[in-house]
Parts: structure tokens; sequence; C-alpha cells
């Protein structure tokens, strides 16, 4: 999870970058955005990875 939030805050910084009109930088919205986003990406894939391993087997 650490890993998704690192690389969908980067996706969200160049995207979206915060710096103010007077050249201040402040990420505190981006880092709220890529670990809302990486929380949510966990749980899709941790939902899925559950419903694959839980298939019955084709015969």
């Amino acid at each position: 999870m650490l890993f998704s939030a690192m690389v969908i805050y980067n996706i969200v910084d160049c995207l979206d970058p915060p710096v103010t009109e007077d050249d201040h930088y402040l990420p505190t919205e981006n880092i709220v955005k890529s670990l809302f986003l990486s929380f949510v990406l966990g749980a899709v894939v941790f939902i899925s990875a559950v419903r694959l391993q839980r298939q019955t087997p084709k015969r």
C-alpha cells in the first residue's frame, strides 16, 4: 500500500501541482488524495484476489 501511495502521489502531483499564487508549495491536498486512492486501490485488489482464490476449479 505504501508503494501504491507513493506512485499515486507522484501522478497526482504531476497532474495537479499544489503551488499557490505566491509560489508556496502545499502538498497536503495531494497527500490526502494519494492516501485515499491507494486505500481504494488496495481494497479493490484485495477483493479481486479473494474472489479469484475462491473460484472453484473447472473439471
